[in-house]
């Protein structure tokens, strides 16, 4: 068994009090051979003089460096791991933490018992919304890698925290050609595994996602969603972007080919399109769930291009099926079924 060392890097842009509180958390673990790593992308606010009253007095080592300029939030999570010198590197946001004391422990321990997998996930656990268990691992163990797979776990790599990697792997594959796009991980999570890094996942809640400070609520998305239709405007969600970075992962491993680009496609129109739709509805926000049916329409796509002409076909009448049937659909219905149905389209 190695004493493998472990990472847990953080991209750090002001909300310095919620940076405080994670740290004071890590800082319960029993796993011994931790570092920190904390790149900050210039923040506005006291960060520089917290951190550095902290590193004297803190129990595991802390790596932090303050960008000269605002470099954006790709390029400084890629940063974050690469001031790092463990043998992996978990990620975390700044208002993210570790659960459990034991949980490092717990991962090491997989890590060993697994011949040392290059990347992975772990579920979280969101305190934001009363202990909420966010699943995107559906079990623990060695998932296996090529182009298939990644295609099949992409979404796990939508949000930053709690994902995991072996450092020598990631610095192989680490690019800045996705800076800026907001799915830089995505991009190398898929472009990893697709060139035969071994993913793997961890079905207990390693991460405590989105915390809270005094019990005080915080912004999220739902705020921000237009609720009247005065606040109308075309969307896409971003799901454009998702949509051109995977295909590029595949196309940058030598692994696109035409039934890859369309089920890429296939998944966000007839999943995650209709989904989005459903829960503006929930929210209110149905000036929202419109702005973002006009807003992706497929042929607005850059990469619509890349599928033959039926498939084009198929793909625009599944955008005004998807379309139609979420409009329709009542949230109740909704409602019931959305933790069913997330679940069976995880697995």
């Amino acid at each position: 068994m190695q004493n493998l060392k472990i990472s847990i890097c953080i991209p750090q842009y002001n909300r310095i009090n919620y940076l405080l509180r994670s740290l004071a958390m890590i800082e319960k673990q029993t796993y011994p051979n931790i570092e920190i790593s904390i790149s900050d992308d210039c923040s506005s606010d006291n960060t520089v003089e917290e951190i550095a009253n902290l590193i004297p007095k803190y129990k595991y080592p802390i790596i932090f460096d303050k960008n000269e300029k605002n470099m954006g939030y790709d390029r400084n999570y890629r940063k974050c791991i690469e001031m790092s010198s463990g043998d992996y590197s978990l990620v975390i946001g700044n208002d993210d933490s570790i659960v459990n004391e034991g949980d490092i422990e717990f991962l090491v321990d997989f890590l060993n018992k697994n011949n040392l997998p290059d990347i992975g996930f772990c579920n979280l656990i969101e305190e934001r919304t009363g202990g909420t268990f966010i699943k995107r691992a559906m079990s623990t163990g060695v998932i296996g890698s090529g182009p298939d797979i990644a295609l099949k776990n992409y979404s796990c790599f939508s949000f930053v925290g709690g994902l995991i990697y072996k450092r020598s792997t990631f610095l192989k594959y680490n690019t800045a050609k996705y800076d800026g796009s907001i799915y830089a991980q995505m991009y190398l999570g898929v472009n990893m595994i697709a060139q035969g890094a071994i993913l793997f996942s961890i079905e207990e809640a390693l991460v405590l996602k989105d915390m809270l400070l005094d019990g005080v609520f915080r912004k999220s998305y739902r705020d921000r969603i237009a609720k009247k239709w005065s606040d109308y405007k075309v969307v896409d969600g971003g799901l454009p972007s998702v949509i051109n970075v995977l295909i590029n992962a595949l196309k940058d491993a030598g692994q696109l080919t035409q039934d890859r680009a369309y089920h890429i496609f296939k998944r966000i129109y007839l999943v995650t399109y209709p989904h989005w739709i459903l829960d503006y509805k929930e929210n209110g926000a149905l000036p929202e769930a419109v702005g973002l049916v006009s807003g992706l329409n497929p042929r607005r796509n850059q990469n619509y291009k890349e599928l033959t002409a039926s498939n084009r076909m198929l793909l625009f009448l599944m955008y005004l099926s998807s379309s139609t049937i979420a409009l329709l659909t009542p949230v109740f219905i909704f409602k019931t079924f959305k933790q069913r149905l997330y679940t069976f389209f995880k697995k």
